[in-house]
């Protein structure tokens, strides 16, 4: 790759445009809509929602509030990373700002990030400091899945024991003091460069939720690029921890991780086989508990 800034030149923040995935989002919707009916200046280039087959009034509310913005409408969920690769193709910018739809930010954040790409020439994506609605730091940061710090992630059994891992041996990280190269960020609110995107051919379309970010830094960092988060950039997630307390986003959860540890862990079948076994043991759980 060629490092040089000036090749890789973004240009102002009125260059972004923003991705948004959707899906029975109508109760967190509204604080965006109400960032992005703002009167100028213009912060996106173009505003792209993709519906993944909302049944609650979504699609109206969007219609409704931002009918500029260009609305993609899929009859059913087909999951976010393909949600995001259509959002993708249908927009031009060449800066792309993914956000979840529960998240606030002010339009100084966007140019900042913007700017900090533009001189950051090797960067395929930028993410600030997220924080919940009350201050708390939501911790956005990751180390790429190892078969020994994934058992300290979130979703593991053992994350109680988190708190006792040093932190250069888990899996999560407190977020850095000031702007860092990292291995993975969270899409949560991801500014990323499109020629990077488009250089590994966008998201893996083999997850369906969670997980997908983390496999794209991978495989940016595979191909060269850099991720950073800029922490002087602070932004508001209203995350309600919902994998938690869903067996179904649970179940996502771990396919998500089973597919990242066959695609990036292939030349360890027996430490995968070790993964797999515990995983397959939460999804009984849960079903002994939930049924299907």
């Amino acid at each position: 790759m060629n490092d040089s800034s000036q090749e890789h030149s973004v240009g102002p923040a009125g260059n972004v445009s923003l991705v948004v995935v959707t899906h029975n989002s109508a109760t967190v919707l509204s604080p965006m809509l109400e960032t992005l009916s703002l009167p100028e200046p213009r912060t996106f280039r173009e505003t792209v929602f993709v519906d993944n087959g909302s049944s609650d009034g979504t699609r109206d509310l969007i219609n409704e509030r931002l009918p500029q913005a260009r609305l993609i409408v899929n009859g059913l969920n087909r999951g976010f990373a393909t949600a995001v690769n259509q959002g993708v193709r249908d927009s031009s910018g060449q800066l792309i700002l993914l956000a979840n739809p529960d998240v606030r930010w002010s339009q100084e954040d966007v140019a900042v990030l913007a700017q900090f790409l533009d001189s950051h020439g090797t960067a395929a994506a930028v993410c600030p400091r997220l924080v919940y609605p009350k201050g708390g730091t939501q911790p956005s940061v990751r180390r790429f899945p190892t078969h020994a710090n994934i058992w300290f992630s979130r979703q593991s059994p053992l994350s109680v024991l988190s708190r006792m891992v040093p932190s250069r041996h888990g899996y999560t990280l407190p977020d850095p003091s000031g702007p860092s190269c990292v291995e993975g960020i969270a899409a949560t609110f991801m500014l990323i460069r499109r020629e990077a995107f488009l250089a590994v051919g966008g998201m893996d379309e083999g997850y369906f939720l969670y997980v997908e970010d983390t496999d794209l830094c991978k495989r940016w960092h595979d191909a060269g690029y850099e991720v950073w988060i800029d922490p002087r950039v602070v932004v508001t997630h209203d995350w309600q921890g919902g994998s938690g307390k869903n067996p179904g986003l649970r179940r996502h959860h771990r396919d998500g991780v089973r597919r990242y540890f066959r695609t990036h862990h292939a030349d360890k079948p027996l430490r995968n086989a070790l993964i797999e076994g515990l995983l397959h043991l939460m999804d009984w759980w849960d079903h002994l508990r939930y049924g299907r």
